[in-house]
């Protein structure tokens, strides 16, 4: 099976420093307050680059705070950065400085769990998942969604997640920043989850089938999952059908999709990376029909290697190579 060709076009290239080393990270590729964003840490850096409006350009800014901390980091609507470890939250101004920290009991299991947060769309709340408490008895009812003042981490609201002693990562729709999206790996599962706040009450309900963490930018409602293992690709939206694309049946023999950002390059399309093997560098992009799912085109490339595609929902989309991001767009 093969697919036509479309050739891209190089809008801008820059800098990110430290992006390479961290870019398979939870956190290295997120969406919050309908923008997105590139994290990195450069030495005793944590930097955080917004991508531009205006497509010529790769960043619109970059910051930096010189913190310690080597958690999930998310930048806050107010300039600020949320940094969570397993052990630590810290919330950082403008001005670089720390506004306050909340320790918490860290999970005994460090290295397969792990925390993330996020801000609502207000900016008034951050959104925290935590180790929830021992029962005592020998149960655990389930690690913990918390919901803090963002101004000075008073504890607000919490409920209790299905998901034990999991990985997490935070993600908003880029249309709907009251759209929360939670990917909790536990184990060998997936928990994909809409989070919602409501009058301070907190609130989570699963979406699509478990086992498909999301992927990628999310659009108008619409959110894309990808079955870890590349064997699949769905999208899923409130009151309709889930879509599913198998990769034996559109992709060309013994490819799978790979890489973990396949996204809306804007409402109609999807851009894709596919390989044989999930950790091959040597990925080819696919573009595809954003509501059936099909393949449209393969995207050409100019002598250039590029491995996961990162759509920013304006109809481009970036690649990295080591610390250098590129943004690229259809050949018109």
């Amino acid at each position: 099976m093969t697919h036509p060709r479309t050739a891209v076009e190089l809008l801008a290239e820059e800098e990110l420093p430290g992006f390479g080393a961290r870019s398979t990270r939870r956190d290295a590729f997120l969406v919050r307050d309908a923008a997105c964003w590139l994290v990195a840490r450069n030495g005793n850096e944590t930097v955080v680059g917004r991508a531009a409006a205006d497509s010529t350009r790769v960043f619109a800014e970059q910051r930096r705070w010189p913190c310690p901390d080597h958690g999930f980091a998310s930048p806050l609507p107010d300039g600020g950065l949320a940094v969570v470890g397993n052990g630590l939250l810290t919330v950082y101004g403008t001005d670089t400085r720390r506004r306050w920290t909340v320790e918490f009991e860290p999970w005994h299991d460090g290295g397969n769990a792990g925390p993330a947060c996020v801000a609502d769309a207000s900016g008034r709340r951050l959104l925290v998942t935590l180790p929830g408490p021992d029962a005592g008895n020998g149960t655990y009812a389930g690690d913990l969604c918390v919901a803090l003042d963002v101004t000075d981490g008073q504890h607000i609201a919490q409920t209790v997640l299905p998901s034990a002693t999991a990985g997490y990562v935070f993600q908003q729709s880029l249309t709907d920043p009251a759209e929360i999206f939670l990917d909790a790996l536990q184990g060998d599962t997936f928990h994909s989850l809409r989070v919602g706040l409501t009058d301070d009450t907190l609130h989570t309900q699963s979406v699509g089938a478990d086992n498909e963490p999301f992927a990628g930018v999310s659009l108008n409602g619409a959110v894309l999952k990808l079955d870890v293992g590349g064997e699949w690709l769905s999208r899923c939206e409130a009151g309709q059908e889930d879509v599913v694309a198998e990769a034996e049946d559109v992709l060309p023999e013994g490819l799978r999709f790979v890489g973990y950002r396949p996204g809306f390059l804007d409402d109609s399309r999807i851009v894709a990376a596919i390989a044989e093997d999930q950790d091959s560098a040597d990925n080819r992009h696919l573009l595809l029909d954003g509501r059936t799912l099909q393949p449209v085109a393969e995207l050409d490339y100019p002598g250039i290697t590029c491995p996961d595609p990162l759509a920013l929902g304006d109809g481009t989309w970036l690649t990295a190579q080591g610390d250098t991001l590129r943004r690229w767009r259809l050949r018109v």
